[in-house]
């Protein structure tokens, strides 16, 4: 009997915590800021970025993703009206000064999803 109560206590603890950083995570979720190169050499490896933030998003539990590009800032990535605006233009090349625009934006993790030869300070490189 003496085995029951001590499994039983250590379940209930089990499930208060659990339940404690659920409600914490929720509240407080990890902000994460994923930046497309859609720059014209990059337009054959669209959708294998695509497929990239989808896999992403999917397993992305606790956190929000916002989405912008080496041209603009397209906001949260539940907020947009379809994926396909990530992808609208390609035109130029991306350089480290397209990235400036990010400098001020909280987010406790930054990716960029490009063809790996800018390797910016304090970035995640996705290599397509």
């Amino acid at each position: 009997m003496k085995w029951l109560k001590v499994f039983a206590l250590f379940a209930v603890l089990h499930i208060v915590g659990w339940a404690a950083a659920h409600v914490y995570l929720n509240q407080n979720p990890q902000q994460v800021l994923v930046v497309v190169d859609t720059s014209f050499a990059m337009k054959p490896k669209f959708s294998a970025m695509q497929d990239w933030i989808d896999t992403h998003a999917a397993a992305a539990r606790y956190q929000v993703v916002t989405i912008g590009t080496d041209k603009a800032m397209l906001g949260p990535l539940a907020d947009l009206k379809s994926r396909s605006v990530i992808f609208r233009t390609a035109f130029g090349r991306i350089v480290a000064e397209n990235l400036e625009r990010y400098r001020g934006f909280k987010a406790d993790e930054k990716i960029l999803l490009s063809d790996g030869k800018l390797q910016p300070d304090g970035w995640t490189v996705v290599a397509f």
